[in-house]
């Protein structure tokens, strides 16, 4: 069984590996994403203004609305600038390589505490399952939420409570959702006697260093509001992962390795009620992953010739992990559906999940006409939020619209306010708006207009930061010199 363990290490090593060239592959297709060009007005506005502010002046301008998205990554991509990266640049370093970095800590913190079987089972699971890999690429807040929660069970496990406590705080600044499902599966972990107290130590280190941000969401609760996402119209649903996960959860034992990860699915249940695809299809199907490798595992150990059973499996995993596709009233069976069959067979860049809405050819002549018909403080509109978040990303322009639904504005005037307009050709042209308004129109290439309304003389000047970037910098100095006090030890001979 020693082999083997090394073996199965070995495998995992090399499905990391694979991962990571196939995320890198990826690079000149990014970004991808329309929540990247959200993530890089937010770290723009940062910029500006100096540091972390709670109000959101640059989208919704001239109104704004409360800026409550946990700011880690809005935070990483201003230090990736600073080093000399454009905006565009780092959001395409992040999309290749943040991916690679979570399936690695995923891999290293389950294997301190599970069988290297188990460890290379879920490392295969997530990896292989197509539309849970570009969830990592689609959401990269949520993506390091993951790999610091799993870090945070890490240190747990090694009784470092102040290391768990920190990745357990970096967390809940890089996704809200993410940060509770792992306090519900530390919650679960106080069922058990043993893990008790660590539990409540961490939780409460983590509670106290996010209070802060905590009070200011809840200062802004009236401006959430529900909304439905595009995603929930598709599902992919992984049989083979959310079947067996099911099944395993009838079989539950009163362990840690139970406790932490039903916590962790009942967590993600609760987060995501109102997303099912995030549940079944995104950062949800990972309780489910835990299950299902766990059932996998009993079976694995349970029998005389082993490796019978093993080599089948890693073939289902690499190569099919079968969905059943839901999009509408159309149902679908996919048998080969696998992250790595997608990439081998070039399917992955033709699916909905892969379509990139960087058009260079299209983008950059308007990108260059609002720049020369614009000062940096003047807003920019377009009758799709999605393009005025794209153009204002691009141009370093504030807009009079966005995304991000979920956080709604003081007031809404989409035009007014706007020195340009760029019109989208998927939509039917308002001639009668374009009259009323006085637009003039200054460029027309094959996707949009651009109009010019010589009315506004709107200018918003970027108020101060609440933080500014010496303060943030010297908290993450702290809380680095905190871990490394606290693993000192680890690193000894």
């Amino acid at each position: 069984m020693k082999n083997s363990r090394r073996y199965f290490d070995l495998a995992s090593i090399g499905v990391i590996l694979l991962v990571t060239v196939l995320s890198l592959a990826r690079f000149s297709y990014l970004p991808q994403y329309i929540d990247d060009y959200y993530h890089i007005c937010v770290a723009s506005g940062f910029l500006k203004s100096g540091g972390w502010i709670g109000w959101s002046w640059w989208d919704y301008a001239p109104f704004g609305r409360p800026q409550i998205y946990p700011p880690f990554y809005h935070l990483l991509l201003v230090f990736l600038n600073k080093l000399g990266f454009s905006f565009l640049t780092a959001v395409r370093l992040s999309e290749a390589i943040i991916p690679a970095v979570f399936f690695f800590f995923l891999w290293k913190s389950l294997r301190i505490f599970n069988s290297s079987f188990f460890s290379l089972v879920c490392l295969l699971s997530l990896s292989g399952f197509f539309s849970f890999y570009s969830s990592l690429s689609a959401n990269l807040p949520a993506t390091l939420s993951l790999v610091f929660g799993f870090l945070s069970w890490y240190y747990l496990v090694r009784k470092k409570i102040i290391s768990s406590s920190i990745f357990l705080l970096l967390s809940s600044y890089s996704h809200s959702g993410i940060f509770w499902i792992f306090v519900t599966s530390l919650v679960f972990l106080c069922f058990l006697r043993e893990y008790r107290k660590t539990s409540l130590k961490v939780l409460a280190f983590a509670f106290l260093g996010v209070s802060f941000f905590l009070f200011h969401q809840l200062r802004y609760l009236k401006y959430l509001r529900f909304e439905f996402l595009r995603e929930v119209y598709f599902i992919h649903l992984n049989i083979f992962i959310v079947g067996l996960g099911i099944v395993s959860v009838f079989f539950f034992k009163k362990d840690f390795r139970s406790f932490l990860f039903l916590g962790f699915l009942l967590g993600s249940a609760v987060v995501f009620v109102r997303y099912p695809y995030r549940l079944l299809s995104a950062q949800g199907i990972i309780g489910f992953t835990f299950f299902s490798s766990l059932l996998l595992e009993n079976i694995f150990f349970s029998l005389r010739r082993k490796m019978l059973f093993f080599f089948p499996l890693f073939f289902f995993l690499f190569f099919f992990q079968t969905t059943i596709n839901w999009k509408g009233e159309k149902i679908n069976l996919n048998l080969l559906d696998s992250t790595y069959y997608n990439y081998l067979s070039s399917r992955a860049f033709r699916l909905l999940e892969f379509n990139s809405l960087f058009w260079p050819r299209f983008y950059r002549p308007i990108i260059e006409v609002i720049k020369n018909n614009s000062r940096e403080c003047e807003i920019i509109s377009s009758n799709l939020k999605l393009t005025a978040q794209i153009f204002s990303a691009l141009s370093g322009r504030p807009t009079s619209n966005s995304i991000l639904y979920e956080v709604k504005p003081k007031k809404e005037k989409t035009f007014q306010f706007a020195k340009l307009i760029i019109w989208m050709k998927t939509e039917k042209r308002d001639y009668f708006l374009e009259k009323k308004m006085g637009w003039e129109k200054i460029y027309e290439n094959e996707i949009a207009y651009v109009f010019l309304n010589p009315s506004s003389k709107m200018c918003i000047i970027p108020p101060s930061s609440k933080i500014d970037f010496k303060v943030i910098g010297g908290l993450f100095l702290l809380l680095f010199f905190l871990l490394i006090k606290d693993n000192l030890r680890l690193f000894k001979v």
